[in-house]
């Protein structure tokens, strides 16, 4: 305590000044992890609220895993906790019974001991070097063994908690004894087991009551949601009966306890109020001060089916929202093409580009920062063989900075990971929180992604988790492909050109600038076209019909351009022009857009589509990445070809047109659809008419009538396969509805294909 009290003294003796508080906000760093878990959550939740009422910021370091097993993958994630040793923090809540294994919370203990910072520990034991803040597990638990006894009048009753010698696993059990003991009932060891607080020593335990092998009980407490599930699952495989045989209650009143069936009766654990009370002491410890409280919110008995009681309709309720809200986000995510997308780049700035997308799939994101170290972003110029590492003041740049609402200027300078993020050294009206998770793959550390939720005390879904996977999946195929572009460059076997427009490439640009500045040229002016477009009529009309716009787009360009300016590809949606001469932007624009409605008298070469255009002047020492976003960023001319990007449906409406492309044997009900858009069934089939001609239903027989011509010519099926291949139940209607499209009738067509 000595050792407290000195650092009380030295930090308030830096905090003030004369008596005047000095320009600094105190910084908590949380050290947690597993942080999508309700429990955790609300723990965070509680951390996050005091933070916010006593004006000071927060630094979650949140690893996704809890270490239980060691993997070089495992390995190389920990090197987050380097972060601990960065100045910038004040002290530490540390959760350290969130960690299961041993050799990670000597690991943590060891860096939290070298950073000299005050710690307070959350649910834990005594600790030899930390503080502790715990809240009352026993009489929690006596509650509601006592609900048991005292409501359903149940006599034996055993009780499964957590892993032995665990302070929160030896609490519950106690609470359990007490409330025996109050009882006048019997109970010896034979009543008590250890668990892990997962399912396995549930199911075991369910196994050996069902055999015979123990002696049924009338009632089972456990020491926790989860093994009150795989308990009353594994009773209820045996035939006994869950609540009527054998009463059962879990812990921690989790939503997945309250969605299955018989819901579990439960206590909600005032884990805000632990998250609370944990920050306040360390604040008291830290400023010598003690802060305003938020108001408590204390735990309470949740009654389900699993005791014989009867449920909590509006909690029911309450959780299937959210269920909805979180399924229909990962029905999105787990069958859309984002990771595809991601990793088809050959750059962190492509990356950064087409990450942005999907950005909303992160649930009430307030500002998202993607940060990468130097050793990761200057990594190809070295061997795969070598291995990226990651230590305490190693420096990192933001290379994606996204709001809720709109992408953010990235800064081009490197930051210190002592500052963790630039943010906290900006002077802010108010406090913010920050989750601060691992970019890795395998052996190799990339950086840190950064999320902050604004002013609500929230955290990152299980999505969150599987998002970050990608990124880390993305991130290392950039590290490989810049490998491998290096390698062939250095051979002079890199391919110079866009296959998709026959413009130069990036690497092709790049030599193309060099040269000019070998001959003296000093100064140039970047045009950055942008086709808007693009995504747009992938979703309307397919992948065919944007490669033959872009190249139509790309010739219709060239036919602009002086002799001596370069025209070349950034992106699949990007072509850049490189002039060495003055004031060009405006007569290209205006040459361009002559040419582009020209085009639309020959269909085959029509290039008319939605684009921007932006330049900037730059000289030879600038990077062309800057340059081309730089020009991004100064847009000056928008051409628009239409007004349907002003509907807020029409985007809706083409993702909704490509997928019945792509799959129109489904049975595409209308109503469902209108259900799914949001829209009424009349007002859904007007504005799909107007936009694209013809209504769903059409569009859905020419779809099915197409993709049976391409099997009738490709395939040996037969006829009557074709037909329900195509979503047709009835031969002769598909027969009847290939004639009236076709004049001829499917056979007919397979035979003139032969000839």
């Amino acid at each position: 305590m000595s050792e407290i009290k000195n650092y009380i003294l030295l930090h308030n003796s830096r905090l003030y000044k004369g008596g005047l508080k000095l320009n600094k906000r105190i910084l908590i760093g949380v050290i947690i992890t597993e942080c999508h878990i309700d429990f955790q959550q609300e723990i965070l939740r509680g951390i996050i609220s005091q933070s916010f009422k006593s004006q000071c910021d927060l630094a979650v370091i949140s690893p996704f895993h809890n270490f239980f097993s060691q993997t070089s993958h495992k390995q190389t994630e920990k090197r987050i906790f380097n972060l601990i040793l960065s100045q910038r923090f004040d002290g530490f809540l540390y959760d350290r019974s969130t960690f299961y294994s041993d050799e990670i919370k000597e690991y943590i203990d060891g860096l939290l001991k070298r950073s000299g910072k005050p710690v307070m520990l959350l649910d834990s034991g005594e600790h030899k070097s930390f503080e502790t803040t715990s809240i009352d597990d026993c009489s929690a638990f006596e509650t509601i063994t006592d609900h048991l006894i005292e409501v359903h009048g149940l006599k034996k009753i055993y009780c499964i908690t957590g892993p032995k010698k665990l302070f929160v696993s030896e609490e519950r059990l106690k609470g359990f004894k007490n409330s025996m003991k109050k009882h006048g009932l019997y109970y010896d060891k034979s009543y008590c087991y250890y668990g892990d607080f997962w399912i396995q020593p549930a199911k075991e335990l369910a196994e050996k009551i069902a055999c015979g092998e123990i002696e049924r009980p009338e009632g089972i407490v456990c020491g926790n949601d989860n093994s009150a599930i795989a308990l009353s699952k594994e009773l209820i495989r045996n035939g006994i009966r869950v609540p009527e045989d054998i009463a059962v209650t879990g812990y921690d009143a989790s939503p997945e306890g309250y969605e299955y069936s018989p819901s579990i009766t439960s206590y909600s654990r005032p884990n805000f109020q632990l998250g609370a009370e944990a920050f306040r002491r360390l604040y008291r410890i830290i400023t010598g001060r003690i802060c305003n409280k938020v108001p408590n919110e204390n735990g309470v008995l949740r009654v389900g089916k699993s005791c014989g009681c009867h449920e909590n309709v509006q909690l029911i309720k309450n959780i299937q929202r959210r269920s909805k809200i979180n399924s229909s986000l990962e029905k999105n995510f787990y069958y859309g093409d984002m990771l595809f997308d991601i990793t088809n780049v050959s750059n962190y700035a492509d990356f950064a580009d087409r990450f942005d997308h999907y950005t909303y799939f992160i649930y009430k994101m307030s500002h998202l920062n993607i940060c990468l170290t130097r050793k990761y972003i200057e990594s190809s110029s070295l061997s795969p063989a070598d291995k990226l590492t990651f230590n305490a003041g190693d420096d990192l740049k933001i290379v994606l900075s996204k709001s809720s609402v709109k992408r953010e200027p990235t800064p081009e300078y490197y930051f210190s990971s002592d500052d963790i993020l630039p943010v906290y050294s900006k002077k802010r009206n108010y406090p913010c929180a920050y989750y601060i998770s691992p970019l890795h793959y395998n052996e190799n550390f990339f950086g840190y992604s950064a999320v902050s939720f604004g002013k609500d005390p929230l955290s990152f879904t299980a999505l969150y988790l599987q998002l970050i996977n990608y990124v880390n999946i993305a991130l290392e195929q950039v590290r490989i492909k810049s490998f491998i572009s290096r390698v062939i460059s250095s051979t002079n076997k890199v391919l110079l050109y866009d296959e998709a427009t026959g413009l130069l490439n990036r690497n092709g640009i790049e030599n193309e600038i060099k040269n000019h500045i070998n001959s003296g040229e000093k100064y140039f002016e970047c045009i950055r076209i942008q086709l808007t477009g693009i995504s747009k009529t992938y979703y309307q009309s397919g992948e065919d019909k944007c490669r033959k716009i872009l190249f139509s787009f790309s010739n219709c360009l060239k036919s602009c351009l002086n002799d001596n300016e370069i025209c070349f590809s950034w992106s699949d949606d990007t072509i850049g022009i490189i002039t060495f001469n003055p004031d060009r932007t405006e007569k290209i624009y205006s040459l361009l857009c002559e040419k582009i409605k020209s085009s639309q008298i020959n269909g085959e070469h029509n290039c008319n589509i939605d684009f921007t255009l932006g330049n900037c002047i730059f000289s030879s020492e600038n990077n062309l990445s800057e340059i081309m976003h730089k020009s991004a960023v100064n847009r000056i001319y928008s051409y628009n070809i239409s007004k349907s990007g002003d509907n807020p449906q029409f985007e809706k409406l083409c993702i909704l047109r490509n997928k019945i492309m792509k799959n129109p044997e489904n049975s595409w009900n209308i109503s469902e659809i209108a259900e799914e858009l949001y829209l009424s069934k009349s007002y859904l089939q007007k504005i799909y008419k107007s936009y694209f001609g013809k209504s769903i239903i059409e569009e859905t027989i020419q779809f099915r009538i197409e993709k049976a011509k391409c099997l009738l010519s490709d395939t040996n099926m037969t006829i009557t396969e074709i037909s329900r291949e195509c979503g047709y139940s009835s031969y002769n209607y598909f027969v009847r509805q290939f004639k009236t499209f076709e004049n001829i009738s499917p056979s007919e067509y397979r035979s003139s294909i032969k000839e």
